[in-house]
């Protein structure tokens, strides 16, 4: 942990440090706690296994500590993996605050018996409440991207996907979810059946909100997690500004994933009340979405884009100047990419034609990191969509494959 990080976050204090090493060093395996076997039909609103410990035990332990862990039924990977497993693990908020979060772990068949290797894999899963979390979703079987780590399993590389939005699900929140993935890795290595430790190599991969963590996580990761031997990145479907995702989906066929996204960041930001700034319609629309999730991939639970389908935002915000509200572009201005440099190999693959994410800002952010001297292959897709490319991850998952396996990468940065 950098001193930079602990310069921004000073609720890490020397006494609270104390504390995290001495009974860090008791014994990492002590610390893990077994529950029994995840249970498909208990969803995590109803399921004590996702209730955190007390800020004070959070306190006292350093992020990624694998606090309890539980085997999952392996239906979905049953072919490829020989064990899967929940873990919860302490991480840090978008604040700085410790807080815990859930990551799944697949361990597959064909994993060495050392020298292991991990894929972070970010699911694309933008929901606002727990149900709809990739931990949830792998148990069930209706993880909208769940054949998209095959590749990685085949090749005996362990899988984890985190539930990065965390137990609050701060969707889009960036710095939180930046966390949420490193603390994920850090939990899957400080994990005692994974046969991982703090030098494997690990890759990150994601698209549209999968790739918006892995984005965040990628640029947080120097300053955060700088032990991390993180090779290679890819990711797609970019919202590398907020403010101009939300003005090119509103009225739209998306226009769900504005107002979801403002539900979800109002969660990072509770000192900006956003009841405050909604009409009577907008506060319907906040209660009603915020128990919906994007896909609508579990039983009994509302999508998220139809019923929001044209509608426009000045239906639900008073101000028709709501995202240049002073306090919302500070909030807007904190969830912009690229303000911080990251150090790793990078696939970015975008679609021109993309309904939700405008090209021009991920033009701009590879402009940015090729000019800072970064290793970067842009695929700029001219005939891209969204919801194709979310389909099609194709290169993107050989470019990280290739990276994990020593590859050398190559970059089109002019």
């Amino acid at each position: 942990m950098s001193k930079k990080f602990l310069a921004k976050y000073p609720a890490l204090t020397l006494a609270s440090l104390a504390g995290i090493c001495l009974s860090g060093f008791v014994s990492m395996t002590q610390a893990q706690q077994v529950y029994p076997m995840a249970n498909a039909t208990v969803q995590p609103v109803n399921d004590g296994f996702y209730v955190p410990p007390s800020a004070t035990t959070l306190a006292t332990k350093l992020p990624g500590t694998v606090l309890r862990y539980r085997a999952i039924p392996n239906t979905t990977y049953s072919a490829r993996v020989s064990q899967a497993y929940q873990l919860m693990f302490r991480t840090t908020d978008g604040k700085g605050m410790p807080t815990a979060a859930v990551t799944t772990l697949l361990i597959p068949k064909t994993a060495p018996a050392s020298a292991r290797k991990l894929l972070s894999y970010q699911a694309m899963y933008d929901s606002l409440q727990l149900n709809c979390t990739p931990s949830a979703l792998t148990v069930n079987g209706k993880l909208f991207e769940k054949g998209n780590v095959n590749k990685a399993l085949d090749a005996g590389v362990l899988v984890v996907l985190t539930d990065y939005e965390g137990l609050q699900s701060q969707w889009v929140a960036g710095m939180n979810t930046a966390h949420g993935v490193l603390d994920g890795i850090r939990a899957a290595q400080k994990f005692s059946k994974s046969g991982l430790n703090n030098t494997s190599p690990v890759a990150l991969m994601g698209y549209s909100g999968g790739g918006h963590a892995t984005a965040w996580a990628n640029e947080v990761q120097p300053e955060y997690a700088p032990e991390m031997n993180l090779v290679g990145v890819s990711m797609g479907g970019l919202p590398v500004n907020p403010k101009h995702a939300a003005e090119k989906v509103d009225g739209g066929l998306f226009a769900a994933m504005y107002f979801g996204a403002v539900v979800g960041m109002s969660r990072a930001y509770p000192e900006t009340n956003l009841m405050d700034y909604v009409t009577a319609d907008g506060a319907a629309m906040v209660k009603d979405i915020s128990g919906r999730c994007l896909m609508g991939t579990v039983e009994g639970q509302p999508e998220m884009l139809t019923p929001y389908v044209f509608k426009k935002s000045s239906k639900y915000w008073k101000s028709p100047d709501f995202l240049n509200l002073p306090e919302i572009k500070r909030i807007i201005d904190d969830n912009i990419m690229g303000s911080r440099m990251p150090k790793a190999p990078m696939y970015i693959y975008e679609g021109v034609l993309d309904e939700v994410m405008p090209i021009a800002d991920v033009d701009a952010l590879v402009k940015n990191y090729c000019a800072a001297g970064l290793s970067v292959d842009y695929n700029r897709i001219a005939t891209g969509d969204h919801l194709l490319l979310a389909v099609s991850p194709g290169k993107g998952m050989d470019f990280v494959m290739d990276r994990l396996n020593g590859k050398t990468a190559n970059s089109n940065c002019p």
